[in-house]
């Protein structure tokens, strides 16, 4: 009856596993076709961008040429850049305003003034202005907004574009408004039509719609130099959070130390039985600790071969403990020699300290409340991670170690890297527990892990950090970042790097924005009573290009 129950739960949880993998393959199936289809609405929509620039500046003697631009942006209006009115109605409803809010107010205003020009050009002839049309204007401003979108596709994350917005859409509205009252003071209600004309030029020229572009083309040019020292980067958003960091939290084995620890000492509490050898080696193979493979390495030097167990099982965060004969074992950390009860007696105490002291992990063996063992593994430091810790604390950055060895051990090991704050006997819901403290006291923080007990911290912080990981690996899986080579020296590069691309990112959002407000400034007439300049098509597409162009060339 048990073995029928057993199987029913067996396939009952591997149907779940495989509507679960099922689930998220439709998911990111869908999601792919969600960005292919994006793809190709911003290729169609800068085709018929060229095309209609084509037609503004070589089609003056084309029979209708307007009424074909304007056939034409209606089209992209309509179709492409719906994404944008859908987007935009959803945010109005949330009562805020974004980047689509502005891009689609900016592509209408466009095409409702060239579609007024193209039927009633008279209106602007009769107080000497030109009726100039903006269709490709209005189709440019949609097509760079989905080049936004595809490069922020994957993840879908604004960056500060529509912060920027919200910001840029008050201004801009006041700015007409001082336009339109200015215009009226200086010319009088004849200036009433001089007036409207500036302001809804203004509104054409004003859309920051490469803003879109700013931040995930610094973010692009940041991930591919991160892969030039071999850190993968799979999520941009991390790239931005290590410029705000304020605290970077290591694991210690693997990660300070180079993981691959060796036995350094042998302490028998008990008569040192062939059987006991056997038993400790059966059971540690069974653990995915390092220290457990130092030990495995260890006893299989001296030929020991393993004993059969009834059973085993590993206790997280403690160790491992098996069955043999009717008689239950244990290896691990301290906590299970409490667990147990074991008596430790004073000498093994005393040669437990100077072990410690010298910076070496302590794994006990015992039989039910008998120790039997204790064993000094030792895992040298990185030649590179004082360096490291030295350089980051350099940078502002305040260091922390956590580890599972004991208080003197970790204590000996802070030393030698000159770290002040640490844990010790960390199990995996405290190295959790450490990250949320210092995240409750308003840090931001980075966790630099490397196995699969630091799986909870890692998801705990602010940017989560793989050392030594490789794809397909469980930790490399859930990490914002993978460090490919366990060596750490590129770690705090990666934090330069972080600053830089911040950087890069704010003087582009600058840059940007400036162009637009030079523009701005021509169409709201600075230039008309000298020169009797007020905006022109072949003006608002510069504008919008050199704004384009500056994120790209950084």
């Amino acid at each position: 009856m048990n073995n029928i129950l057993k199987n029913v739960c067996s396939a009952q949880k591997l149907h779940g596993a495989e509507h679960a993998g099922s689930m998220e393959h439709r998911e990111m199936e869908e999601r792919n076709s969600r960005y292919r289809c994006l793809k190709m609405k911003a290729a169609a929509a800068w085709a018929l961008a060229v095309l209609l620039s084509l037609l503004s500046v070589f089609g003056g003697e084309v029979p209708y040429v307007n009424e074909i631009q304007m056939s034409l942006a209606a089209l992209v209006l309509l179709f492409p850049g719906n994404a944008f009115y859908a987007a935009a109605r959803k945010q109005l409803c949330a009562g805020r305003i974004g980047l689509d809010t502005l891009i689609a107010f900016g592509a209408s205003v466009a095409f409702l003034f060239s579609l007024f020009n193209t039927f009633f050009p008279d209106y602007w002839l009769r107080v000497g202005l030109h009726p100039y049309v903006y269709y490709e204007v209005a189709v440019l401003v949609v097509a760079v907004g989905l080049t936004g979108k595809v490069f922020r596709f994957l993840p879908e994350e604004r960056h500060g574009a529509d912060r920027i917005a919200r910001i840029f859409f008050p201004v801009l509205a006041g700015t007409a408004v001082a336009v339109f009252f200015i215009w009226i003071f200086w010319g009088g209600m004849t200036a009433v039509p001089h007036a409207f004309y500036a302001v809804v030029s203004v509104f054409i020229v004003a859309c920051p719609c490469a803003l879109g572009l700013v931040a995930p083309l610094a973010l692009t040019r940041g991930i591919g130099r991160a892969a030039d020292m071999h850190i993968r980067i799979k999520d941009s958003l991390a790239l931005e959070r290590l410029d705000k960091a304020d605290v970077v939290v290591f694991d210690k084995t693997g990660t300070l130390t180079e993981g691959q620890p060796t036995v350094t000492a042998w302490l028998w509490a008990q008569y040192q039985e062939e059987d006991f050898k056997r038993i400790l080696l059966a059971t540690e193979m069974n653990s995915p600790d390092p220290l457990a493979a130092a030990i495995t390495a260890a006893l299989r030097e001296e030929r020991i071969t393993p004993a059969p167990l009834d059973g085993c099982g590993v206790l997280k965060g403690k160790g491992v403990k098996s069955l043999c004969n009717g008689t239950e074992y244990w290896v691990g950390s301290h906590k299970l020699l409490k667990d147990y009860r074991a008596y430790l007696s004073d000498v093994l105490g005393d040669m437990l300290v100077e072990y410690e002291s010298e910076g070496n992990s302590i794994v006990y063996f015992g039989r039910e409340d008998e120790l039997l063992a204790i064993i000094a593994v030792k895992d040298r430091l990185k030649a590179t991670a004082s360096g490291v810790v030295k350089e980051l604390r350099g940078q502002g950055l305040d260091i922390c170690m956590l580890t599972g060895d004991g208080e003197r051990t970790a204590s000996a090991i802070a030393g030698k890297l000159g770290i002040i704050r640490y844990m010790s006997d960390a199990q995996p819901e405290d190295k959790e527990a450490f990250i949320r403290e210092l995240r409750l006291q308003g840090k931001k923080v980075v966790m630099v892990g490397d196995g699969v007990n630091d799986a909870q911290a890692l998801a705990a912080a602010d940017v989560s950090i793989a050392a030594g990981a490789s794809a397909g690996d469980g930790l490399a899986d859930k990490a914002m970042i993978v460090m490919k080579s366990a060596d750490l020296q590129s770690l705090p590069r990666l934090f330069g790097l972080s600053r830089h691309t911040l950087r890069l990112m704010r003087r582009n959002f600058f840059r940007t924005t400036a162009f637009h407000l030079a523009g701005v400034l021509v169409a709201a007439g600075i230039l008309y009573p000298v020169y009797g300049i007020l905006l022109t098509p072949m003006l608002a597409v510069t504008v919008i290009a050199l704004s384009c162009i500056m994120p790209v060339k950084g």
